[in-house]
């Protein structure tokens, strides 16, 4: 498969959003801190001061994008597979993907929560890498993303090592806007049901560094990952054509309206009757989630369509910048605590730091021997 430029930037802008995500967290009404267990806290660094419409910043990337991203990173499976094998598809990942994960939660995670830390009823004791380490839970942050996607791939290299009849059996080619989008909505619906049905945990911590975020989400995760795997096994071109994706507008609008009725029913469904406030979310959370993916798919492909030089330095260190970027966000978080500063001018800054530095290290490692795994 060559290079896919609308598909490729929007990855890299899907990845600024995530260290947007991380930099608002700190700010939104919302978030709380914990001295007591900073590991439990919402965020590691959470300010004094507030600025509540980066709930809806929060909120909405909470439903749609880390789906989106293990769609992105399906799409490019069953090609590889194909063009490798099996197993040396799994060796490459397991390079590309396993070495950047276990460097960065032994380096990386500590760094990035010792700010947290600092703010904590812990600090000046001592022993932090003690605690972070062999504590209940070692905190990788955004890092479980990787170990989890490894595991999908695990997953898919093996079902088609074992049946390898299967990649074009199990590849999909939608035809039109409609079947595209009701076979994600399906899907979707699908998986939200026992995620807000059954009692999940909001987090997992498994062994070492292998936690899990989103727990109730799994399922729906590695759907959108089989989802990916499919589209990108057939005639990806097609499936997510300008012409498929045409109603990107009408499918956005969509998405705002899923993710306003979605926070209207937390909010108001103490007055509802069970079953009915489950409907209701479960719906409006797939219709977010699905339409406002479509949308991205979309918007790639109508402005996304010739290379530019800064995109392309972008998307070449995008990989990095979401490894790096947590410990220059958390710091710079940290920073500006009890400076007087609106709470918007610090997201800005924090996102501004978080995202140049991250991006400038990336660069920087990736012309070293060591650095070309990122």
């Amino acid at each position: 498969m060559g290079r896919d430029v609308g598909i490729d930037y929007l990855r890299s802008f899907v990845n600024m959003s995530v260290v947007a995500h991380h930099a608002a967290l700190a700010y939104t009404t919302f978030s709380h801190f914990d001295p007591a267990h900073y590991l439990e806290s919402s965020a590691p660094v959470v300010d004094t001061v507030r600025f509540s419409p980066l709930n809806i910043l929060v909120g909405w990337n909470d439903i749609f994008f880390m789906s989106l991203m293990f769609f992105i990173s399906g799409l490019f499976v069953a090609p590889s597979i194909s063009r490798k094998g099996a197993g040396r598809f799994l060796t490459d990942r397991l390079k590309r993907l396993g070495i950047p994960f276990v460097a960065a939660s032994v380096v990386l995670s500590p760094i990035a929560f010792y700010p947290s830390w600092l703010l904590s009823d812990h600090a000046g004791r001592g022993g932090f890498l003690d605690s972070f380490f062999t504590g209940r839970y070692w905190n990788s942050g955004p890092l479980w993303f990787i170990w989890v996607l490894i595991a999908f791939c695990l997953v898919a290299a093996a079902v088609f090592r074992i049946f390898p009849g299967l990649m074009k059996k199990f590849s999909w080619t939608a035809g039109s806007p409609a079947g595209l989008a009701a076979v994600f909505l399906a899907a979707t619906l699908t998986t939200a049901i026992p995620a807000k049905l059954l009692p999940w945990p909001d987090s997992i911590g498994l062994i070492g560094p292998l936690g899990l975020a989103h727990a109730s989400r799994v399922l729906l995760y590695f759907t959108w990952f089989l989802l990916g795997v499919a589209l990108g096994g057939a005639d990806m071109g097609r499936s997510l054509s300008r012409e498929n994706l045409r109603p990107w507008p009408l499918w956005l609008a969509i998405g705002a309206f899923g993710y306003l009725v979605n926070g209207l029913s937390e909010m108001y469904s103490a007055g509802m009757p069970p079953y009915a406030s489950n409907v209701l979310q479960i719906t409006s959370f797939a219709l977010c989630c699905v339409f406002t993916n479509l949308a991205a798919l979309g918007i790639a492909r109508r402005f996304f369509r010739t290379a530019r030089s800064v995109f392309d330095n972008l998307s070449d260190n995008a990989y990095g910048i979401y490894i790096f970027h947590y410990a220059f966000v958390t710091w710079a978080q940290y920073m500006l605590v009890g400076q007087p500063l609106p709470a918007f001018v610090k997201f800005l800054i924090s996102f501004s730091i978080g995202l140049a530095g991250s991006w400038a290290l990336t660069a920087l490692l990736r012309r070293t021997p060591a650095g070309r795994v990122l």
